[in-house]
């Protein structure tokens, strides 16, 4: 008992930051709500509009920042039948979003211990409309986006960014995603990993790991 306590109390000392993916953790999305919309706007089979874009790898050049939001809209309704302009593209691809209000109160109290960054698979336009809508997104030190930092979880090299940009060890921190995959590839380079399930198992999860709030 009393070498549990000592070990929980070297995490608590060690750890400095805490790396939360965005998508299903801090804000939910549902991308099959925006492919049934493009669909009923264009015209094409909403299978068809899945594949093709949503989990392709033009889908995931764009990700990666390879390609410009302009690019993405060309390249994309090359495939449609009926033609629809930017904006209305925008529209329908940004309209996935929900926040978890639950998570915003647990980062209020997580920053006033921890260093709070965002790590998320994500584009220009759908970061950009989060931004502007989500106050979620106001309690972080910092951001990395797929599409800025120009790796996808779970290369190792999207985690190894961002500790070099920090400035901090693996063990000082802790990531949490709810894809499982992500959060293996953190924990191989030293970093404390976390699955996402719901607030309360995350609390749980956290008070083991010695984290404050």
């Amino acid at each position: 008992m009393i070498g549990q306590g000592k070990t929980m109390d070297r995490k608590t000392e060690t750890i400095k930051a805490i790396l939360f993916d965005m998508g299903n953790v801090l804000i939910f999305f549902d991308a099959k709500r925006s492919s049934k919309a493009f669909s009923e706007a264009v015209g094409v089979p909403e299978d068809k509009i899945w594949q093709t874009f949503f989990i392709s790898e033009l889908e995931r050049s764009y990700t990666r920042g390879e390609i410009s939001s302009e690019e993405f809209y060309r390249r994309v309704v090359e495939h449609f039948p009926k033609k629809i302009d930017f904006a209305t593209f925008t529209k329908l691809w940004n309209d996935i979003f929900t926040q978890n209000h639950e998570m915003e109160e647990l980062l209020k109290k997580l920053k006033k211990h921890y260093l709070l960054y965002m790590i998320s698979n994500t584009n220009d336009l759908h970061f950009e409309h989060i931004c502007k809508h989500f106050s979620i997104t106001g309690h972080f030190n910092g951001y990395f986006p797929s599409h800025v930092v120009g790796h996808r979880k779970p290369d190792k090299a999207m985690f190894e960014h961002v500790l070099e940009e920090i400035k901090l060890r693996p063990d000082e921190t802790v990531f949490i995603d709810d894809i499982a995959e992500f959060v293996e590839s953190a924990k191989r380079l030293g970093i404390h990993g976390i699955q996402f399930t719901t607030r309360e198992a995350l609390e749980i999860d956290l008070h083991r790991l010695g984290v404050k709030f």
